[in-house]
């Protein structure tokens, strides 16, 4: 025989059995004999009525009981008969989804990565059946708008663009959502390092520089100091004279690449020139347009 249950009933079925004896030798007794060894059900002795035991049933742990249930007049007679009863336990939604991890690290992702860029892919199991094993994704907080999950897939994705100068890390929140009432939840937590690169111009701390020398002054001595940074600040910035700068200018000064200093390296006179424009390049290495500053 066999039974589905859906709510757990305490009153499952009834099993009957018949003797054409007359008297106490036609009196039917009942007993489970096997199959019941955790005492999930319980028969009466006298009807035959199964019932759920104290012990609620899950379909997780096993989705079918087999119990052997016997009919016999008396324990000391020889007159009996057995039948199988099977009993299917019908999933109901009981579980809640469990993410693989309690966290999903996402370390030194790149802040130039484009819109649309895989960031991770996070995953939770519900073992109930059906739309209660469904599982639907979602960002609960922490991705300032940046980042989506996938609801089917479970994958992160970046929606907008990213800049380590702004924000360095994210830790969201992500949820999954089984489909079927009561809506069961489980959480997990998303962590995110954006790595820092050379995308950031650089800016010198005056537009410009001016100094005033008297004609035939010593070489070596300092002009000016011109002095550039970067936001990236990952590289040591180097400094050089444009090529553009006028070849009279370049033969008469000199700048130190790493300090910026610049020095008189010709004689100078009044006669042969009252004014030297000198522009100078700041360059951190990166792709963006080097920063110029004009002395």
């Amino acid at each position: 025989m066999t039974w589905p249950i859906h709510q757990q009933p305490s009153m499952l079925l009834c099993v009957r059995a018949t003797d054409a004896d007359q008297g106490e030798n036609g009196v039917v007794l009942y007993r489970i004999l096997t199959g019941n060894s955790n005492n999930l059900f319980s028969i009466d002795r006298q009807t035959g009525l199964v019932t759920r035991g104290l012990r609620a049933l899950d379909r997780e742990t096993s989705s079918s009981h087999v119990l052997e249930v016997e009919a016999y007049n008396s324990d000391e007679g020889s007159m009996r008969s057995s039948v199988r009863v099977i009993i299917y336990v019908d999933d109901a939604n009981d579980e809640a989804p469990r993410f693989t991890q309690q966290q999903y690290n996402r370390l030194g992702l790149r802040e130039t990565a484009g819109i649309g860029t895989s960031v991770i892919v996070v995953r939770a199991t519900d073992p109930d059946t059906g739309d209660g094993g469904a599982v639907a994704y979602a960002l609960v907080s922490g991705s300032d708008r940046k980042f989506e999950v996938d609801v089917s897939t479970g994958l992160v994705t970046t929606v907008d663009y990213l800049d380590y100068e702004t924000k360095t890390t994210y830790l969201m929140n992500v949820s999954a959502t089984d489909q079927a009432p009561p809506f069961h939840k489980g959480f997990c937590a998303v962590y995110v390092t954006l790595l820092n690169e050379l995308d950031e111009a650089v800016a010198f701390a005056s537009a410009g520089y001016e100094a005033s020398l008297r004609e035939n002054i010593a070489t070596g001595t300092e002009v000016v100091q011109v002095n550039a940074q970067s936001a990236d600040n990952l590289n040591q910035l180097t400094y050089r004279f444009d090529p553009d700068t006028s070849p009279v200018a370049l033969a008469l000064f000199k700048i130190d690449s790493v300090t910026g200093r610049i020095t008189v390296t010709g004689l100078l006179d009044r006669e042969k020139g009252d004014m030297y424009t000198l522009t100078v390049v700041a360059d951190d290495g990166g792709p963006k347009k080097d920063s110029t500053v004009k002395t």
